[in-house]
């Protein structure tokens, strides 16, 4: 026993030593600013569903919870959260010595002063591989920064299919007020050639005259019609994304609120203001934070690698109770041992551990890369999307000034045209005009809010950096919580 418990001794000792694994984060040199025109408005933003519910529009709230619960990503998502904590337990319990429940039975002669009996044994069997350079902690490691990955994978499938509902919902609004001003042209259109067809058989206008007015409405119905099949188009998509009928959809639509005034209002802009510098904003985008425990992960694995190609200690033992029936003998009797311990080295085929360890490490020097990688391209999408925006609050106060000025030209040309002071081809310019400029107002609309989605994407799904830890917390992974969003 004594030599035993000195043998533990010594695996112990020699267990503070370990391998040594490359870094687990890199120096990434990232700016101090964004390199990009700031935003006019300031603003906070919170957790994933309340970010979405200052929207105020229960529409969109519905549609997303309901997105959320049917999105197949966020389900193969989750499902790799669990696998990952699966993984996890497993290494765990690798590394921990292990107990097993046994019962034994046989019958015969086991030597020559034992007579045929029944041998009957229960007890319990323990055997422990202790890790002499710290690859068991090095692979329970690894298999928890692949669950953090897989928990931060799982809130950026949410965060997209948030963006992706809200896009597809926003674009059906807008796309409803294309619809009407195609219809307005339309039946403006269809107005003046009517009037042209009786002047015509009046024989108060060319023939040529009528027959423009009539290639004018005909442009306009064509135009309406093909607005009116992609807000239809649109319909479908909303409805299998939130796993509704059609019909519900077209009510929810019904009810929800006015989207211009929201606009007007200023709303957006106060949910998404970046105000932090670069380093703050990407600690809370989950892509880079999974590619950062991917590179984690990447460095325990070189451990556990070169670990492989050491001594390793094995540990037995048992604790039985035992007895023999046969030959006028019953008896019982309990038995236990410790034993054997076994260290042992690989000797033969040492080729193939080292090449898994220059497997781990090419490895870990490609998540190295992606890590780097995510890095910058995190900080360009950002910035592309702060420079678009900036770009776009110019061109909306144009916008707004053309419109204003084409509508009071054509409503001037068409009161001209009326009483004979304008011939038709004026008059088309100037609704040609008028059309061109409502229709790009409604399209900067749409742009400016898909500028804005892409911005809330960029930043990780508009958390408040200054609220984000340096590493996500369990709760905030935990895929559980995905049935009651």
């Amino acid at each position: 026993m004594t030599r035993l418990l000195m043998a533990l001794a010594a695996s112990a000792l020699v267990g503070a030593c370990s391998v040594s694994r490359p870094p687990t984060d890199l120096p990434v040199e990232l700016p101090e600013r964004w390199m990009a025109p700031p935003l006019a408005h300031q603003g906070s933003t919170q957790a994933l569903d309340d970010w979405w519910a200052r929207f105020d529009d229960p529409v969109l709230s519905d549609w997303i919870a309901r997105a959320q619960r049917h999105s197949p990503d966020i389900a193969s998502a989750r499902a790799q959260v669990f696998a990952a904590r699966a993984a996890l337990a497993g290494a765990e319990a690798q590394g921990r010595p292990q107990v097993n429940a046994v019962a034994t039975a046989n019958r015969g002669v086991t030597d020559a002063t034992t007579p045929l009996g029944t041998t009957l044994s229960a007890g319990f069997q323990a055997s422990w591989t202790v890790g002499l350079w710290g690859e068991s902690a090095a692979r329970v490691d690894s298999a928890q920064a692949r669950q953090d990955a897989a928990g931060a994978g799982w809130h950026e499938a949410r965060v997209l299919v948030a963006s992706e509902v809200a896009q597809l919902y926003f674009g059906q609004r807008l796309c409803r007020q294309q619809l009407a001003v195609a219809l307005n042209d339309r039946d403006s259109r269809r107005v003046t050639a009517d009037s042209n067809d009786v002047t015509e058989r009046a024989g108060l206008s060319a023939p040529a005259d009528a027959a423009l007015a009539r290639a004018s409405a005909a442009e306009g119905v064509a135009r309406w019609r093909s607005q009116e099949t992609l807000c239809e188009r649109q319909i479908k998509s909303i409805a299998a994304i939130t796993a509704q009928p059609e019909a519900e959809v077209r009510r929810q639509l019904g009810t929800a609120p006015d989207l211009n005034a929201w606009l007007a209002s200023g709303r957006v802009e106060q949910l998404l203001a970046v105000n932090a510098v670069p380093a703050e904003v990407l600690r809370q985008r989950p892509d880079v934070y999974r590619a950062q425990r991917e590179l984690v992960a990447a460095s325990e694995d070189v451990g556990v690698a070169h670990a492989a190609l050491r001594p390793g200690l094995t540990l037995q033992g048992s604790v039985l109770r035992n007895r023999f029936s046969g030959g006028g003998l019953d008896f019982t009797a309990n038995s236990w041992s410790i034993g054997p311990i076994t260290l042992s080295l690989p000797l033969l085929g040492r080729g193939a551990l080292h090449a898994s360890a220059d497997s781990a490490q090419a490895r870990y020097e490609a998540a190295a890369s992606a890590y780097a990688g995510t890095l910058r391209q995190a900080v360009a999408e950002v910035e592309q999307s702060l420079v678009t925006l900036s770009g776009l609050s110019e061109r909306l106060a144009a916008t707004e000034t053309a419109v204003a000025g084409y509508n009071r030209s054509f409503e001037a040309t068409e009161a001209r045209y009326r009483v004979g002071f304008a011939n038709l081809s004026q008059l088309e310019e100037a609704r040609r005009l008028k059309l061109n400029a409502d229709s790009s107002a409604v399209a900067l609309q749409q742009e400016r809010l898909d500028a804005w989605l892409q911005l809330y994407v960029a930043l990780g799904g508009g958390f408040d950096p200054a609220a984000v830890p340096a590493t996500l917390s369990p709760d905030a992974l935990n895929p559980n919580a995905s049935n009651a969003r």
